[in-house]
């Protein structure tokens, strides 16, 4: 499983209410690349992808690769169960 912090200057850009469940984000690295429909659990880790069992898996980057973020406008449990 991956577990990759979300760097601190980035976590305001997801807002207060990131602290509680799983939430789906977007992320621009460096060298350009884009990940979408990421798995945050905790608030700050970045887990795998959405279609990972239990959004734990392998990424190909690190905390330090990552220059920006965005939160998806739902929460990842919800969006699944619903």
């Amino acid at each position: 499983m991956a577990r990759i912090e979300i760097p601190y200057y980035l976590t305001p850009k997801l807002g207060v209410e990131m602290n509680a469940g799983h939430y789906l984000v977007s992320v621009e690295l460096r060298d350009g690349r884009l990940f979408t429909n990421l798995v945050v659990k905790e608030g700050r880790f970045i887990t795998g992808r959405r279609d990972d069992p239990n959004g734990e898996g392998t990424l190909l980057f690190t905390s330090m690769d990552i220059c920006d973020i965005q939160r998806h406008a739902f929460v990842y449990g919800r969006a699944l169960t619903s």
